[in-house]
């Protein structure tokens, strides 16, 4: 069982390091039923009404457990009068219940998160008929509007081409009297 200084010393691992005969110890018959409902193998076989009680009936459970282990932690404290005949010694048991039933309750919600997840993404046909229709919208743009041909090719001038008629024998004399005078 786990102690107070167990408890102070590892509370994030408290939640989840309960075994299985940890929480029958802790957990009455009823509580037992409901957090063994919420099980990875068992909760998907839970349909949505009944997992909604589920989450109800963790949720008041886990609230009550909560109650009464502040009350005893209140009592051991000297902070309230017992409410028994005797002060509580400690409250470890009370908060061991709170705990197991806190992750019981994350694992339903959990759940519930997945299944509407589930719902809203599109089905898988749904998507392959977008993809259709995107893909023949593509298509219908590439081809032409009219069956007429484009200009074709374009020519590209050449930058390094020799002046007009500096290589030919017609543009020849002027070759010459550009070579002879200084720029």
């Amino acid at each position: 069982m786990l102690t107070t200084g167990d408890y102070n010393h590892k509370k994030r691992e408290c939640l989840m390091s309960l075994s299985t005969k940890q929480l029958e110890r802790v957990l009455d018959r009823d509580e037992w039923d409901l957090v063994a409902r919420t099980r990875s193998r068992a909760i998907g076989d839970v349909p949505d009404t009944e997992l909604r009680d589920l989450a109800k009936n963790l949720r008041d459970r886990r609230d009550k457990a909560r109650d009464v282990a502040r009350r005893q932690r209140r009592e051991f404290r000297g902070k309230v009068a017992p409410q028994g005949a005797a002060a509580s010694s400690d409250n470890t048991g009370t908060k061991a219940k709170a705990d197991a039933l806190t992750v019981a309750l994350k694992r339903v919600g959990a759940e519930q998160t997945r299944r509407a997840e589930k719902q809203r993404q599109p089905s898988q046909r749904s998507l392959a008929r977008k993809a259709m229709a995107l893909k023949m919208r593509k298509e219908a743009l590439a081809r032409p509007l009219s069956r007429t041909g484009d200009e074709g090719m374009k020519p590209i001038v050449n930058r390094k081409s020799a002046k007009s008629g500096a290589l030919d024998h017609a543009g020849q004399r002027s070759a010459m009297h550009r070579s002879k005078f200084a720029r």
